[in-house]
């Protein structure tokens, strides 16, 4: 955030993947540090990972009985109970889209900047590219885009054809 706000950009929403909820968790410290308590977050994950969004929903943890993904870096059982708490006290929309969708994303970011992300990153991704409900009249828009040292054309291809089954 710090890079951000130096540059005198403050985001209308931002948005991060959620696995384990590490980053969110640094995100949300790094937007209050900042002042920044008012903007709004989308937690991204895929159907087969949420466990944030379903631990939103429940009001405590969940634990998945197994992660469903085409990779598991996004995957975490159970979500951190920090980030949990953060819902009480900042602006979190968890957001939930598919396989296919964060996989698209990755090749459409491949195709656009030149940069391989894992599927973890493309879910997020997918969220900005789609313009998600909860970033609708917000800008500007803040993607934590993260997650390449996992990723190849390879790989990218064998998530495209798993995703599109």
């Amino acid at each position: 955030m710090h890079e951000i706000a130096d540059a005198g950009v403050k985001p209308g929403a931002l948005v991060v993947s959620v696995g384990g909820v590490g980053l969110l968790c640094g995100v949300l410290e790094g937007l209050h540090q900042k002042g920044w308590k008012d903007v709004p977050v989308l937690a991204v994950e895929t159907e087969g990972t949420a466990s944030f969004a379903a631990s939103v929903r429940a009001g405590r943890l969940v634990t998945l009985d197994r992660i469903a993904y085409v990779a598991t870096t996004l995957g975490a059982r159970t979500v951190a109970a920090e980030a949990l708490a953060w819902t009480q006290r900042h602006p979190i929309t968890p957001w939930v889209v598919t396989d296919r969708a964060a996989v698209e994303a990755c090749l459409r970011f491949a195709d656009e900047h030149r940069v391989l992300v894992e599927p973890a990153c493309g879910a997020a991704l997918s969220a900005g590219y789609g313009r998600a409900a909860p970033l609708q009249g917000r800008e500007p828009i803040l993607i934590i885009v993260c997650g390449g040292a996992g990723v190849s054309l390879r790989l990218l291809e064998e998530w495209k054809q798993k995703a599109m089954d």
